[in-house]
């Protein structure tokens, strides 16, 4: 694995032509949007970017990420690890317009001056890997935390036969 430091930015306007490859870590503590995702900020992403124009004269960028992240288990509310990775395969586009006639195999990027931010790309990229919900794959991890219903279902429809039952004294002493 390169142990390098991937730079926060590269001119757009040379590295497709130069056919530019990099490759290197990311710290997540950089990556202030994913930060708030997470359970802490500690760890590396291994990030490797392939920059080309295709036949057509698109900015391609071709790739993979790699990392792994810490959440909260959304069953048991302890932290854990989850590994979490993805191919990029982008378009650079100047405008959300130029987005439609794109290859349905790459998304679009907008970058509209000539500073490439491979902070945003790589986050973005993250972002979209995560799971909706966190959890752990062992499902038992509730039974850890002695977790029990307070309510019965049979009590649950008792309570809201109840409720109604007073809705409906209340109805007719009314008319």
């Amino acid at each position: 694995m390169v142990n390098a430091r991937l730079p926060k930015y590269m001119d757009a306007r040379k590295i497709f032509l130069q056919r530019e490859k990099v490759s290197g870590l990311l710290e997540i503590g950089d990556l202030s949007r994913l930060r708030g995702l997470l359970a802490d900020d500690i760890g590396k992403v291994y990030v490797e970017l392939n920059f080309f124009l295709d036949d057509a004269g698109k900015r391609i960028v071709k790739g993979k990420v790699k990392a792994n992240l810490s959440v909260i288990c959304q069953r048991c509310l302890e932290k854990f690890e989850i590994l979490v990775g993805d191919n990029i395969s982008l378009a650079v586009i100047e405008s959300e317009d130029l987005a439609l006639g794109l290859d349905s195999k790459l998304d679009p990027w907008v970058c509209s001056d000539y500073k490439l931010s491979l902070l945003e790309l790589v986050e973005e990229q993250l972002i979209l890997c995560l799971p909706i919900v966190n959890h752990h794959e062992d499902s038992d991890c509730v039974n850890t935390i002695d977790y029990q219903a307070s309510v019965s279902a049979k009590e649950g429809d008792s309570a809201k036969d109840s409720t109604f039952a007073m809705l409906r004294t209340l109805k007719t002493k009314s008319l």
